[in-house]
């Protein structure tokens, strides 16, 4: 098979671009020629892998009549220079891939990244007519797809394309997605030749001498490391929900207590410079080497050569993101001290021993109990390597999947469905619901929970009373609420009507109608954005918070426990908020009276420093305390995308 793969790719840093490579390397030996259309070049120094001479080779593998090719986009330069000026990604990859596709006769364009790879996808399928599929990750659809603008057309790319690998699918069906095009897409894999314990450990030393040589003053350390002290490590992005700083901060305590060792981080970007400022306040310059992001297939070679790598991901914005670090940490045989919210997250999560197989840290911000955590591997050196031992045995016990063969069957069902042709793969392979029951049940599970033994017999009686399927699974769902909480299929406990009327309401957080999209959730732009750490408080309070017309407050009076804080609530009444958006990423939370009124009031009609003159007039509390409260509750509104700081509206123009 013929594959144009519009991809991250090294040197591109990242998650993403290595699980990127691995599979086109894999499809690659698996036979197949794989063409990788990429503005990998490109990427800046902060995000940009250290390739070597030797890593050369890797870029574009042979296996026999396998193989991967590389299509370089053109650097910038000022031949591209227009106004306003910006570099076309993807116009140049959207042309450069058509003319690949055309060239090698490609079969299948795959994509992976909506940003610019998924758009550039459409428009070279569009122009060839060969079939594309997009693939999303996390900051995607996490958090572009929720500006205006780049929610609508992201949306537009999935729609169109002959293969959606979704996570989950009932998502990229809520938006539109047509459920034959949707595909359970082949999740990340190891692979296990490259993360092994056999791997030779790295020559950190060796690494530094040719840095300083090559590269003087890029590392700040450029003292040769103590080979007789452990190594504490870390790679990847850096930051405060990496749980970065809490490590320092517990690294310190253990330095101060008299421990050594060497603290190693393979890292670069915008976030190096706070994290040195932060490693010369905790005292650990002399002990800590940042190193630039070496190559996907040396990092294991780094985890080799340390006594522990830590993971401590914690209260990170995007709650789907699953990195495959702590699997290649625990395939290599090395301790791994590990954040609880990663831990979750895990398919071993069930087998988890603290201490035996993994030094597990609830919450990383308790630095305390990590330092503890990280006392033991240091201390205890036989210790360490008995639980990366046992931690090995985790991942050995997944199964192993073949990722190339995976990637085939789903690019063969798109190409022969493109052809006319039956697909190949059933709903159930494809992560989508096989009947009617199974749909209702999946899109309304709340409500069918609570409905227990009754849940069954009411899901015929609602199919036999409604046997014209509607057109979404949906609509059937928000029907099968409705008719349950009106007691059109028998009288019903108070608490049961609640609860269809709430999940009701899930229903609805859950997909679009064409009413709502042609009816954007902000009819005026976000200033407060743009100004975001140059906007002064007098310019704050001349704006207008505006809410979304994507939120509903509703409320309660009867909900059964269990439906609210993660089926832990005590149910009862509750005033609930419930916000649809872009991404289908919605929330729903218990809101006060106090906060529903508020978020009432930013109607757009009244500005911030309006709505504190109100409040302070209503209470009674000090005014400082209560603009401080005001304040706050807006700026959590903001942050949370239930209100943008908008312009007034400007005044109609007086008649002559």
């Amino acid at each position: 098979m013929r594959i144009c793969a519009l991809i991250k790719y090294p040197p591109i840093q990242g998650g993403v671009s290595a699980q990127s490579y691995w599979m086109c390397r894999a499809l690659a030996e698996a036979g197949h020629e794989v063409h990788v259309v990429t503005n990998a070049d490109e990427v800046e120094d902060d995000y940009r892998l250290m390739l070597t001479a030797d890593d050369r080779s890797w870029l574009e593998p042979t296996f026999g009549a396998g193989r991967v090719r590389l299509h370089l986009s053109e650097r910038s330069s000022s031949a591209f220079l227009h106004v306003p000026q910006a570099n076309p990604y993807v116009s140049k990859l959207a042309g450069l891939a058509t003319d690949v596709v055309r060239r090698h006769r490609c079969e299948v364009i795959f994509s992976y990244y909506f940003e610019p790879y998924g758009v550039a996808a459409n428009m070279a399928s569009h122009w060839t007519g060969v079939p594309y599929l997009v693939r999303n990750a996390g900051s995607d659809l996490g958090r572009l797809m929720t500006r205006p603008g780049l929610g609508t057309t992201y949306r537009e790319i999935i729609r169109r394309a002959n293969g959606v690998c979704a996570g989950n699918p009932l998502l990229f069906l809520g938006m539109g997605v047509h459920p034959d095009n949707i595909y359970r897409g082949p999740p990340p894999d190891l692979i296990r030749e490259c993360f092994s314990p056999t791997v030779e450990p790295l020559d950190i030393n060796g690494v530094l001498e040719e840095l300083n040589r090559e590269h003087p003053g890029l590392v700040r350390n450029p003292r040769l490391l103590d080979p007789s002290l452990p190594v504490i490590g870390i790679y990847g992005k850096v930051g405060v929900t990496k749980g970065t700083y809490d490590l320092l901060s517990a690294l310190a305590l253990l330095r101060k207590e008299g421990l050594r060792f060497n603290l190693v981080a393979l890292t670069r970007g915008k976030r190096v410079a706070p994290l040195h400022k932060a490693v010369e306040e905790q005292g650990l310059a002399e002990v800590t080497w940042v190193l630039p992001f070496v190559a996907h297939w040396k990092v294991a070679r780094f985890i080799r050569a340390c006594r522990a790598v830590c993971f401590l991901e914690r209260d990170f914005p995007i709650t789907f993101h699953a990195p495959t670090v702590p699997r290649e940490v625990l395939a290599c045989g090395t301790c791994l001290v590990l954040s609880g919210e990663i831990a979750a997250k895990q398919p071993f999560r069930e087998h988890l021993a603290p201490g035996k197989n993994v030094l597990l840290v609830p919450d990383p911000r308790v630095h305390s109990e990590l330092a503890r955590a990280l006392r033991q591997a240091i201390e205890d050196p036989e210790g360490a390597r008995e639980i990366g031992r046992r931690g090995l045995e985790l991942v050995q016990g997944l199964p192993r999947r073949d990722v190339a063969g995976e990637f085939t069957r789903l690019f063969e069902d798109v190409i022969a469905k493109h052809r006319g042709q039956p697909g190949r793969l059933s709903p159930a392979e494809r992560g989508l619901p096989e009947n009617r029951g199974e749909a209702l049940r999946r899109t309304a599970p709340g409500l069918v929970e609570v409905l227990g033994a009754r849940a069954e017999p009411m899901l015929q009686a609602f199919q036999a009373a409604h046997p014209e399927v509607p057109p979404t699974f949906f609509a059937d769902a928000a029907a099968f609420c409705q008719w349950v909480g009106s007691g059109q299929g028998g009288a019903v406990e108070p608490a049961v009507a609640e609860a269809a009327r709430y999940t009701g309401l899930l229903v609805w957080m859950g997909h679009f109608t064409p009413e709502e999209e042609a009816q954007p959730a902000f009819e005026r732009p976000d200033m407060w954005s743009a100004l975001r750490g140059n906007g002064s408080p007098e310019a704050l309070r001349a704006l207008v918070p505006l809410r979304s017309q994507w939120v509903r407050v509703e409320r309660f009076h009867s909900l059964p426990p269990g439906m609210l804080s993660g089926g832990q609530g005590t149910g009862g009444e509750a005033t609930v908020l419930f916000h649809k958006r872009p991404n289908l990423y919605g929330h729903h939370f218990r809101v006060n009276a106090w906060t529903s009124e508020l978020l009432q009031q930013c109607d757009g009609e009244r500005t911030v420093g309006q709505l504190l003159e109100g409040q302070r007039r209503r209470s009674e509390q000090p005014a400082q305390k209560v603009e401080q409260a005001v304040l706050e509750a807006l700026q959590r509104f903001h942050g949370e995308g239930l209100v943008v700081f908008a312009e007034p509206k400007a005044a109609p123009a007086a008649q002559a």
